[in-house]
């Protein structure tokens, strides 16, 4: 009968959990106070009032940010950016150096912020002051220490040019105007010609097994050359290791001493292979135009070895320097002109005498030894048997 009594299993559902946990639902009254903190029931039990609270989450957040806003000092829509300064710069520094180079237009009450991040580095000694990040965001209170700021772009501050532009803009630093883009058919940019450039380059740093060939065949994509000397060694006629190179222009001494010069290639096609037939057939169509690239060819390298490449002093000033007219009235404004050499006077101990040169003579060896004079005679002679 026991067993009549017992219920029978619930079939078991397929996907269900195997064991279901029952939690009762707690209920909740939002009319109630608000229980006691752990702190504040220790401040209870110590006698001690509690501490205020804020009437609700919002406004603590709404005190924080009102507090934050109260420290920061307000932005101003005329801000510049300044890059490339100085690590060591100060903020102090960068107000003065704004307030001299503006030619007035820019004053203390017109720089309203001037944000300089530094960069604390591990390790540093706290003694020493931080590091600034090499850039500054300055804000003025109007448009006109706005522009005066960016007219100041490409000045140097401690032998460094700043890039100054508008704090908003992303753009880098401008282009030279100088500074050709297109290349000429022999693949030598236009420049401006100096008039005392030289045409004549020093080339150090070469294997002796260097030829003035080698070095012709080098330089040839600079421009046209003029000669090539090589200094050798008398005995074996192998090159010492330097030479210099005159070139006929003074833009191809220009470009060889930058150790590359950009030339200017065609881009080989798919027409450019090819053959008669298949041209014949293209007839009737358009031709294409040939297209251009231009690359760098270097020129600082001779069998592996790194050139040593520098402007030398053309002939023609270099024999002005010396035998010019220029010369002469240097030499005339010093005085006297300066001797050949620098060789101390002739020994005190010789005497001229009708144009011969007569030593001196001493009775001590050791003197002469020292001097170099002539031991004088004493009548005795040494004989050997």
């Amino acid at each position: 009968m026991a067993d009549e009594t017992l219920k029978s299993p619930e079939p078991e559902v397929a996907g269900a959990a195997k064991r279901k946990s029952t939690i009762d639902e707690i209920e909740v009254d939002l009319a109630a106070p608000e229980p006691p903190s752990k702190r504040a029931r220790r401040a209870i039990k110590k006698g001690k009032p509690l501490p205020p609270k804020p009437s609700s989450d919002d406004g603590k957040d709404d005190t924080k940010d009102g507090e934050k806003e109260k420290k920061e000092k307000p932005r101003s829509e005329h801000g510049v950016w300044i890059g490339n300064l100085p690590f060591t710069l100060t903020s102090a520094d960068l107000r003065k150096w704004l307030v001299n180079n503006s030619g007035g237009v820019i004053t203390d009450e017109a720089i309203v912020r001037i944000k300089l991040p530094t960069s604390k580095e591990p390790g540093r000694d706290k003694n020493d002051k931080p590091k600034n990040k090499g850039f500054a965001y300055v804000d003025f209170s109007d448009i006109g220490g706005k522009v005066a700021a960016i007219a100041l772009s490409e000045t140097e501050l401690q032998a460094r040019r700043l890039l100054i532009k508008d704090a908003k803009s992303f753009e880098g630093r401008p282009a030279k105007e100088n500074e050709a883009d297109d290349d000429t058919a022999e693949g030598k940019p236009e420049q401006k010609r100096e008039s005392n450039a030289s045409r004549k380059i020093f080339v150090g740093n070469m294997g002796f097994q260097t030829t003035e060939d080698d070095v012709r065949r080098n330089f040839e994509k600079c421009g046209e050359i003029v000669w090539v000397k090589l200094a050798t060694f008398e005995d074996s006629g192998k090159c010492k290791g330097f030479g210099w190179v005159m070139f006929k222009e003074p833009e191809a001494a220009a470009w060889a001493v930058k150790g590359f010069v950009k030339i200017k290639e065609e881009v080989e096609t798919e027409e450019d292979f090819k053959d008669a037939a298949d041209e014949e057939d293209d007839e009737g169509d358009a031709p294409k135009q040939k297209e251009f690239k231009t690359r760098k060819w270097w020129v600082n390298r001779i069998h592996g070895r790194n050139l040593k490449l520098e402007l030398a002093e053309d002939d023609q000033v270099r024999y002005k320097k010396r035998f010019g007219k220029d010369a002469v009235k240097k030499a005339g404004a010093e005085g006297e002109a300066r001797p050949k050499n620098n060789r101390p006077p002739r020994n005190n101990n010789r005497e001229a005498e009708g144009g011969s040169f007569k030593p001196s003579r001493t009775t001590d060896i050791n003197v002469a030894r020292l001097t170099g004079n002539v031991v004088e005679h004493t009548g005795t002679k040494v004989t050997f048997d």
